[in-house]
């Protein structure tokens, strides 16, 4: 199933000077600035070409660089080709803000800033001058207006009106819905341009802080449900949203591809959060060691705990009998996730905490239900000792373990086909063309996803799908029905036979879980196919490297005893092939290799 029914575009990643030309209110709510300056319309950083500036969603983000609060040092990402690399020592001070609108004939960009609280970006737009110089990066991507939509619920608090808003301003003439925009008093109004069958309803706080109002859940639970098939999307603090999520997909039953409810900002637990206590800071191994939250909380996802309190307290006893558990052990995990704050027991039962609501998230629990497939494979990593002493997975190889779990095979090639949106359109555009009919021979998890865009552009381009018989349909489900009748499945693994059709060979992901060895005969086989050998890999950068990056490549070679390559594995891997290569970012600055023979 695709992530959203609203269209999909990426950019490279730019860094850009900016200047104020001017800042104002717009309302009691909102401060308005807007930049400009010759790098929006595109330039050289660095000895890399910086394209103009695009932005063609409405929620589009990017980011501000602030000097540091307390050392008043300015540090800046460095440009590279399609991308930015983050300064480690000291960190870029950076904030994450919605485009509010872009005039490219103007060339100005407009941002807005919710005045509901205090912070480095709210009080530089408070007090910024005309003149002074900002440093944004970014959008690296836009969702677009959604597709097959036939009428939107939308809305959020004042930190959602500025996409909001341009949405309403820019969305079709005959768009049919409602957006329920929550503000502290009429005073945060403002006047906002929309179709004529878009109701726009204010809804005010009085008072109330944001993080503590009802009134969006409220309206969002009193609306009248109309007929067709809707569209959602919602943002503001992330507790108040839960309950409109949980409503919209679990008592409405929308699919997650048409409920989109994003958290734009958290309140705090409390006011201590900042407080300097005068300790010593230092690694607590012990803490990072501590192997019970993890598997504690896979285990409350997956038994359902933060469903089960969604009506209300429940007793133990109550509980074990709704989720199928033994009372006296189940006790024992409700305890813990009291300890953690996550429960809290009184007269009535155990209840969620406000933090705890995160377990009747689903969004915050996604990836923790060990009934999904992918979920299990990551206690893979519970074999690390064994797997970092012998090199080889201590579980057996990944490959069988799909070959017993069709469930887990198509996880996995969902999982990589959902992955490679963000390089997607890159196959077709200037960076990565095909002339015209011409024929592609592809292989590898959920490769069929960066072929969309060329079968769409060009109805005379032909596609051989090289894979094993069990996994074609997972593989062909990448596609829309309208597509997989053009493509044409050849049985095989790539460690045998190529079918010699001609044309653009194109692996993606390919070689990922395949040692070396078999990662070079498979490109010999490859290089002989075809007129043109495209080969792309997800790769390890060890410069930018930080630990979630360095955590994925634990795990997977814990799964497949290879891990990520880096581009020197990779490129060693070539080598041993007998092939030569050149290299050339694409997307964020992944690279993709032409592979060409001796």
């Amino acid at each position: 199933m695709a992530k959203s029914i609203r269209p999909q575009v990426t950019y490279p990643i730019s860094l850009r000077a900016l200047t104020v030309r001017r800042a104002y209110d717009i309302s009691a709510g909102m401060r308005r600035v807007e930049l400009t300056g010759p790098e929006l319309a595109g330039g050289e950083r660095g000895g890399f070409t910086l394209p103009p500036f695009a932005s063609d969603g409405f929620d589009d983000e990017l980011k501000l660089f602030y000097p540091d609060p307390e050392t008043g040092k300015l540090s800046l990402p460095e440009q590279r080709d399609r991308f930015i690399d983050w300064p480690r020592d000291p960190r870029a001070e950076s904030r994450t803000y919605t485009v509010r609108d872009f005039d490219p004939e103007e060339g100005v960009l407009t941002l807005d800033f919710a005045r509901h609280s205090r912070g480095v970006a709210t009080d530089w737009a408070e007090t910024v001058a005309p003149g002074s110089e900002i440093h944004i990066a970014g959008p690296k991507m836009a969702w677009l207006h959604p597709a097959g939509a036939d009428w939107l619920l939308i809305g959020g608090d004042d930190t959602a009106l500025p996409a909001l808003a341009r949405w309403l301003e820019t969305m079709p003439p005959e768009t049919q819905g409602v957006a329920l925009l929550e503000v502290d008093d009429s005073d945060s109004e403002f006047e906002i341009a929309h179709p004529s069958g878009m109701e726009v309803r204010w809804l005010h706080r009085n008072g109330v802080p944001a993080a503590r109002s009802t009134v969006l859940i409220d309206a969002v639970l009193g609306e009248p449900w109309r007929p067709g098939e809707p569209f959602c999307w919602f943002a503001g603090e992330t507790g108040v949203l839960r309950p409109i999520r949980t409503y919209l997909r679990k008592e409405r039953g929308l699919e997650r591809d048409r409920v989109e409810v994003t958290g734009y900002w958290r309140a705090p637990a409390g006011e201590d959060l900042d407080i300097d206590t005068g300790e010593e800071e230092g690694v607590d191994l012990h803490h990072l060691a501590d192997l019970v939250p993890p598997f504690a909380l896979r285990a409350a996802a997956t038994l359902g705990v933060g469903p089960a309190l969604r009506g209300g307290p429940r007793t133990t006893g109550e509980l074990a009998e709704r989720l199928g558990a033994d009372p006296r052990a189940l006790a024992k995990l409700l305890r813990y996730l009291a300890t953690i704050d996550l429960l809290e027991h009184s007269d009535t039962g155990w209840e969620l905490t406000r933090e705890g609501g995160v377990l009747d998230d689903e969004s915050e629990t996604h990836g923790l239900d060990l009934g999904d497939p992918l979920a299990r494979e990551q206690l893979a990593l519970t074999d690390l000792l064994a797997v970092v002493r012998s090199g080889r997975p201590d579980r057996g190889e990944r490959g069988a373990a799909r070959d017993r779990d069709p469930a887990l095979d198509a996880a996995i090639i969902a999982q990589e086909a959902d992955e490679l949106s963000y390089v997607a359109s890159s196959f077709g555009a200037a960076e990565v063309q095909f002339a015209p009919g011409e024929h592609v021979t592809v292989a590898g998890d959920g490769a069929l996803a960066v072929l969309l865009g060329p079968l769409k552009a060009d109805p005379t381009l032909t596609v051989t799908l090289l894979e094993r018989p069990s996994r074609v349909a997972a593989q062909l489900a990448v596609l829309p029905e309208e597509h997989r009748g053009r493509v044409q499945v050849v049985h095989g693994t790539g460690l045998d036979a190529w079918p010699a059709r001609g044309g653009t060979t194109l692996l993606v992901g390919a070689l990922r879980d395949l040692p070396d060895e078999d990662a070079a005969h498979l490109l010999r086989g490859a290089a002989s196919a075809g007129d043109r050998l495209l080969v792309f890999e997800t790769l390890l950068g060890i410069d930018e490297i930080d630990d979630h990056d360095a955590g994925e490549d634990l795990a997977a070679l814990c799964l497949t005893g290879v891990g990520l390559r880096t581009r020197a594995e990779l490129e060693a891997v070539v080598a041993a092939a007998g092939l030569a290569f050149e290299a050339r970012a694409i997307g964020w600055g992944e690279l993709l290799f032409t592979v060409t023979r001796v």
